[in-house]
Formats: structure tokens, sequence, C-alpha cells
């Protein structure tokens, strides 16, 4: 299992949040939380993927973004106030570093490096956010789908895709429907090779 070893943080930091800290593994498809449950604190991915999403009225999911291993997420709250704003998920079997929250909320008030330690990891979610925006504003259901494998570095090398197509979709605006014929469209037309596992943008 990966472990979050706060690494930019001294040894002596770190092991405060050590002290406070556990780790919860989670199977796929497990609620972590739920939009409008009481917050607890935020989470550092230590194994898996976790999407944070909304549902709509018609049950339409849409995910505001997916985190991966060594990432902090649900950390608004913290600052902000108020209850999770969002919904999350695990996408496949995984791990999560949670706090006792009530002392976790003591020490970053009484501690201006971990208090900075966390509003600096928060921060970083922002230019992914700002990317997401941007591609869905201003990019085309092809546009979409081929800057999310930029993202992934198959316009280096084959990759394989680390999420389900379904799970594309709804990170994308998009429909599964759409998402399969634009992807079989970019294959006949040439701009992807693909053979089911891998996947290459050509130049």
């Amino acid at each position: 299992m990966t472990s979050i070893e706060f690494s930019e943080l001294s040894r002596a930091d770190a092991e405060k949040l050590r002290a406070l800290a556990h780790y919860k593994r989670f199977a796929r498809g497990e609620a972590v939380f739920r939009e409008g449950d009481r917050y607890a604190g935020p989470y550092f991915v230590a194994e898996g993927q976790f999407k944070i999403f909304m549902t709509g009225d018609e049950g339409k999911e849409s995910i505001i973004h997916i985190f991966r291993e060594q990432e902090m997420m649900a950390s608004g709250p913290l600052f902000l106030g108020g209850n999770y704003p969002a919904s999350c998920n695990s996408l496949a079997d995984g791990c999560l570093v949670a706090f006792e929250y009530d002392r976790l909320k003591k020490l970053i008030a009484s501690d201006e490096v971990i208090h900075n330690y966390f509003v600096n990891t928060s921060v970083r979610l922002i230019p992914k956010l700002k990317d997401k925006i941007e591609t869905l504003t201003l990019k085309n259901a092809e546009g979409r789908i081929i800057a999310y494998l930029k993202s992934l570095g198959a316009d280096k090398a084959p990759i394989a895709l680390d999420i389900p197509k379904n799970q594309l979709a709804a990170l994308l605006d998009l429909t599964p429907e759409s998402v399969s014929r634009i992807w079989n469209q970019l294959v006949q037309k040439g701009v992807l090779q693909s053979d089911g596992k891998t996947h290459f943008l050509k130049s």
C-alpha cells in the first residue's frame, strides 16, 4: 500500500499529522461521503482513484475531478465551512488517509507551518479545475477526448486508459454513447491508434 509521507514537511511536522492520521480502505464503487454530509475533514489518497461528483435532477452524474495517489481532496470546507458540497466514490479498491478532525482543526489553528501546508496543497487543485473548465467550454466533444488522452501522455507513447469510458463520459460532460462514437471516429480517421488495451495519438 502506498503511504503518505508528507514529504514537504520536516520530519517533526510530518509526525504531527501522522499522530492524527489513520488509513481507511474502500472497495470499488464504495461511497466515501455524499453531498450534504456533515464535514469530517479532508482526505489524502494513499492508493487508488477517487471521484468527486454531483448528480443532477435527472440522475445524470457529472464528475468534477478524479483524485489520484498523493493528492488531497475535500479540503474546501476545512477553510470555508459547511458540509461536503459534492459526493465521493472509489473508482477501484483503494485507501485514503483520514484525520481526527477536531484535533486537526486545532493543529491547523495553532501551527502556522501546518496551516500553510494545507492551504498550499489545496491551491494546487485550482489549475487543474481551470484546465477542465477551459476544456468543457472551449473544446467540442472530439477535442475534449483528445485533450484527456494528451493529459495521459498518449501523444508521446501508447497508454492504457486509466478510467472506464463511462466515467470518462461523466468527467467530460458527454454521454457514454458519444464517447464510443467519437472514439471510433478518431480510430477510423487515423488520429487514434487503439487495440482495446493501449491507445496512441498519431501526430
